[in-house]
């Protein structure tokens, strides 16, 4: 994916999420106050006509994901400290350019040391704005604070505490101040409006079970384990009663978000899945293989 692309992609993940900033309490106001909020709106039918905000159908699924953050901890949605995508304070241009074209993030961490010494952030805006000032790189004048908060806190309340400060990048720390993992904004985000796709990833992701001239089946990851047996005619059983799709049936299997390429075994049901596509946090693709 090109830099641009990916930045056109940031523009329109900000649009969507417009809707629900400006639900959030400022300063002083509290959770229960924005849950007041959204339960009325979702359950006022007529809030299309009473002229106080309007929203249709995939803006009220957002409102209802909002409230599900209450029982989600930052923990089970954060980037592992072996994936956290963090820089030395030394690097230079080049090399912070191509950290964010290769990562496709919109801020990189930065340490001063070893990564148990996270500084700050570094923002691709910021450095996109650099190439107008003709001045010479210092990463250190485009660090910005960032938030530093326990495993256990609830997303709802993270999602607050940004809205509250501006501050849209954390780090999860233990207990000693050792790094355990990282959740930024558009993390968050991804959990109540779903991720931003490109054009051609939503023309591919159209048929979610592709059956291959092999007999093997090419599977959007979100696709239902209802789904897959129907069209599929076989009989996935998840061990996990919390496991809807396939993508969560791999990743309870093999006890981790698995890499491209990577080969996962179910000998009890004797079936084989392949992961096409993964980022750091989610399977995207599976090819199955009925053995």
């Amino acid at each position: 994916m090109k830099i641009t692309e990916y930045i056109k992609q940031l523009f329109a993940q900000k649009k969507q999420v417009g809707f629900i900033a400006r639900l959030f309490p400022r300063r002083g106001q509290s959770e229960a106050t924005l849950r007041e909020v959204i339960e009325e709106l979702i359950e006022d039918n007529n809030s299309l006509d009473n002229g106080e905000l309007s929203i249709d159908e995939d803006e009220r699924e957002m409102l209802g994901n909002v409230l599900n953050l209450r029982d989600i901890q930052v923990q089970d949605i954060m980037i592992p400290r072996v994936e956290i995508k963090a820089l030395p304070i030394t690097t230079k241009i080049e090399e912070l350019i191509s950290e964010f074209v290769e990562s496709q993030v919109s801020s990189i961490l930065v340490y001063q040391g070893t990564i148990d010494n996270i500084i700050g952030a570094v923002y691709l805006k910021d450095i996109v704005n650099w190439f107008r000032m003709n001045k010479p790189f210092n990463v250190s004048i485009f660090v910005k604070e960032i938030l530093f908060i326990p495993p256990t806190m609830r997303t709802l309340d993270l999602l607050l505490k940004m809205k509250q400060t501006g501050i849209k990048v954390s780090v999860v720390v233990d207990e000693y101040g050792g790094v355990e993992g990282f959740v930024s904004f558009t993390d968050l985000a991804e959990e109540i409006i779903g991720d931003i796709e490109s054009v051609e990833e939503q023309r591919h992701n159209q048929k979610k079970v592709i059956r291959n001239s092999d007999g093997t089946y090419t599977i959007d990851a979100r696709t239902t384990i209802a789904e897959i047996n129907k069209i599929a005619g076989i009989n996935i059983i998840s061990s996990d009663n919390s496991v809807d799709s396939l993508g969560g049936h791999v990743f309870s299997i093999a006890g981790k978000v698995p890499v491209r390429g990577e080969l996962i075994f179910c000998d009890k049901q004797n079936i084989e899945f392949e992961i096409l596509e993964a980022d750091s946090r989610k399977i995207k693709s599976i090819k199955l293989r009925k053995k």
